[in-house]
């Protein structure tokens, strides 16, 4: 055994790099090593042959891992003890889904442990799991350069005539009844490195993904599909070494993130909580005393001709203090949470610039949230057939029936949202549908960067709840007093969009409109709907563990606990900047 070489792949420590491409065949590597600058053959020991080359400025490794999950396991533990931080696998799958069609791109995002290698390292109730990152570096990849992509969930085996000839094995039945609940599971295909190299690259700390190329599809050729075998790699290739170009540039860009000063954050109050808590007048209070200015944060209040229903304060309650996105945009156009990110950044930037403090006032909790955590929302290119689709069903069948779908593949989604959401129902199962990814995974990869806001949050409650329900009921019977149903008649008199038409104040309003119930029972209905709204906005913003609440009927001056709430979060930022 030579000691400075690693026992089985056969270069030296030095030799290593921090990100490698690894296909299967050792006839592959030359090819791959092309694409990557100044490439250098390094070594070749039994199934694995290497070489090395750059890629963005960066040494990239390209080396074969052979078949099978214990030389694809040797293979990255040998890697990583060179130095790796993130490698992608790019090799070949039979597909199990009739979706998958010969020369199709599968992005897994995790694999079925069907294989003895994985469970080595750990238990069978650990996932294999692909690098979210990763994954959405492949998938774009594969989507900008016009390749049909699939992204989801694979199986890898250790035995190849096992899938391929069942009835010739011994646990003919095992295999056979195993496939079957693949197939029921919505397993894409089938292959037998993948689920290995995630396993242990979890083990090793290391990011790691895969892109395969599908060869064949045994199901759709039992099913007639008349499809020719592929065998062409190129795609799975390009789309390889795309991705690592991705992932090298970001990685890069982070460093050069962190090696710089930080950049100051900007300062802003939330005042949050339910509706009828009294936000709107403790945010113009403190707009007055710390000379700011309001973005309104209310999922309603962008509409125009809405001033009723949505509660907007009228010129005399905004005691001359500027308002910002409120009553710009008409009630049939459609407006998505990315679009209240965009605007209300431009705002706050707006406000700052002027030399003024921004307080964010409302009870749309996605929209604070969004907002505050510096969510970045894919490009909204919408399927139009598919949500076209969705929007029908959500009128003829109910939010309640859509809910229940979302909630079968993204229930972190479902459980934030309510039978009213009908946009934000219709895009999560849109998004899904079109990608593979759900909201909350694409949500959760598009957290790159910390919140660029130093903010503290207020938010209103009550000790005693009834005490709000009481509010609530007198807000109800003021607004009928300021022309609720004659704002609620202008409304269904013309074209509106799913949101809007979503607006507690309106809908309740219907049947009476309709004359199929009275004024007074509507008004009841009305209350009831708005008392629920206030129980999921106060159940929605008591997760948030930054928000410092007033238990508004228990407090003697509200806006002097605001001003002793800010000053005190301003003595903490600057003892933490000294």
């Amino acid at each position: 055994m030579n000691e400075e070489k690693l026992f089985h792949i056969g270069i030296t420590r030095e030799q290593g790099a921090e990100y490698a491409i690894l296909p299967g065949d050792p006839g592959r590597v030359e090819v791959i090593a092309q694409y990557l600058d100044e490439p250098e053959r390094l070594a070749s020991n039994r199934e694995f042959t290497s070489w090395a080359g750059k890629l963005c400025g960066e040494r990239v490794i390209v080396l074969s891992t052979g078949i099978g999950g214990p030389s694809a396991a040797i293979a990255l533990e040998e890697l990583c003890k060179a130095g790796l931080k993130a490698a992608i696998r790019t090799g070949t799958c039979g597909g199990i889904s009739e979706g998958v069609i010969p020369g199709d791109i599968i992005v897994p995002t995790a694999a079925v442990r069907m294989e003895g290698t994985s469970r080595e390292y750990a238990p069978l109730e650990f996932p294999a799991a692909a690098d979210f990152g990763i994954v959405r570096a492949l998938a774009d990849a594969a989507e900008k350069n016009g390749f049909r992509v699939h992204t989801g969930i694979i199986q890898s085996k250790d035995s190849f005539y096992g899938q391929h000839s069942p009835e010739d094995m011994p646990v003919e039945y095992k295999l056979k009844n195993k496939w079957s609940a693949w197939k029921r599971l919505g397993v894409l295909a089938s292959e037998m490195e993948t689920a290995a190299l995630l396993t242990v690259a979890s083990a090793r700390g290391i990011r790691m993904g895969c892109v395969l190329h599908a060869l064949w599809n045994q199901e759709r050729k039992s099913k007639g599909y008349e499809d020719n075998d592929d065998f062409d790699l190129s795609a799975a290739i390009k789309t390889a070494v795309d991705a690592m170009r991705t992932v090298i540039t970001a990685d890069k860009q982070k460093n050069t993130v962190k090696a710089e000063a930080p950049i100051p954050k900007k300062r802003i109050i939330a005042v949050v909580g339910p509706t009828a808590s009294g936000k709107t007048d403790l945010a113009i209070k403190l707009a007055k005393k710390l000379d700011g200015e309001v973005v309104s944060a209310d999922s309603m209040q962008i509409y125009k001709g809405m001033e009723i229903a949505s509660a907007k304060p009228t010129d005399e309650e905004m005691q001359g203090i500027p308002h910002h996105l409120m009553s710009f945009i008409s009630p049939s156009e459609t407006f998505s949470v990315s679009d209240y990110v965009r605007l209300a950044s431009q705002a706050i930037d707006d406000i700052i610039a002027r030399g003024k403090l921004p307080i964010l006032c409302g009870g749309s909790g996605l929209y604070i949230r969004s907002l505050i955590d510096n969510i970045n929302f894919a490009p909204d290119v919408p399927d139009e057939r598919l949500r076209e689709e969705l929007n029908a069903r959500y009128e003829n069948e109910g939010g309640e029936a859509l809910l229940k779908e979302l909630a079968e593949f993204d229930p972190e989604t479902a459980e934030k949202l309510s039978p009213n959401d009908g946009k934000r129902i219709v895009r999560a199962i849109e998004i899904y549908r079109s990608t593979g990814i759900t909201m909350s995974e694409q949500i959760s990869l598009s957290k790159l960067e910390p919140s660029p806001y130093d903010v503290t949050a207020i938010g209103l409650t009550f000790a005693d709840r009834q005490n709000l329900y009481d509010r609530i009921n007198t807000r109800v019977d003021k607004m009928l007093k300021m022309g609720l149903v004659e704002e609620a008649e202008d409304f269904y008199s013309s074209e509106k969009s799913v949101t809007s038409s979503a607006a507690i104040g309106y809908k309740e309003l219907k049947p009476y409109l309709d004359g199929r119930i009275t004024l007074e029972a509507a008004a009841e209905k009305l209350k009831m709907e708005s008392r629920r709204y206030a129980k999921r906005q106060i159940t929605w913003f008591k997760r948030d563990e930054y928000i410092n609440w007033i238990e508004v009927d228990q407090c003697a001056d509200v806006l002097a606990e605001a001003e002793r709430i800010i000053a005190e979060h301003n003595v903490s930022e600057n003892e933490e900047t000294e």
